[in-house]
């Protein structure tokens, strides 16, 4: 007995199937490894980012929102 009833009983068919079987098993494989890179992954993220004009658009406003804190505070204290 098989654990499937649609088993293939030809060995020309098994032999389709074993082949179907491990070429899944290869996709299964390669997405679990591409989800374990967690530094590829980052890296892939960061690079989405460096294009994403929004992201460039916030990045330059936190960069003018510290350098007018600091020049605020440096006003204050010379006051």
């Amino acid at each position: 007995m098989s654990e499937h009833d649609n088993t293939p009983q030809t060995p020309e068919a098994l032999r389709a199937d074993i082949e179907r079987t491990r070429a899944e098993l290869a996709d299964t494989v390669g997405a679990l490894a591409d989800r374990a890179d967690v530094k590829g992954r980052a890296e892939a993220r960061a690079q989405e980012l460096a294009h994403d004009p929004r992201a460039r658009g916030v990045g330059v406003g936190l960069a003018v929102a510290a350098v007018l804190t600091i020049a605020f505070i440096v006003w204050r204290k010379r006051r």
